[in-house]
């Protein structure tokens, strides 16, 4: 069985090589064209668009309430202030970056709006 420190480093690493990822994939421009784009994305309907929105916002919700409440209380509050303008903080940004993977665009946006989903310190301070 393994110890609570070798429970605790495997999973610093995990988060660790998952922002990793996620930076490398998702935040840099597009460069395949079978790669999903916010200029892709718009050729949704708009029902799909809101759709798409609706599920990443709850995801980082959902990462935050496990991490900082605080943070989840203000994701969910943008999310339900942001369903009746479509989300218009989103899409405009869209607009502006149409080479930007959609979710990156998102992320970006609740991030400026209720703080970044770095949690790599508190998961460090675990025992």
């Amino acid at each position: 069985m393994l110890s609570r420190k070798a429970l605790a480093i495997a999973s610093l690493r995990t988060i660790v090589c998952s922002q990793v990822v996620f930076t490398a994939i998702f935040t840099t421009p597009a460069i395949a064209a079978d790669v999903l784009t916010t200029k892709k994305f718009f050729d949704w309907s708009p029902e799909a668009q809101r759709n798409f929105i609706i599920t990443t916002t709850m995801m980082g919700g959902l990462i935050a309430a496990k991490n900082r409440e605080g943070q989840a209380e203000c994701i969910d509050a943008w999310n339900a202030t942001h369903q009746n303008d479509g989300f218009k903080p989103v899409i405009d940004a869209m607009k502006k970056l149409p080479d930007y993977h959609p979710l990156a665009i998102v992320s970006a946006v609740i991030e400026k709006a209720c703080g970044d989903f770095k949690y790599t310190t508190k998961a460090a301070a675990l025992p």
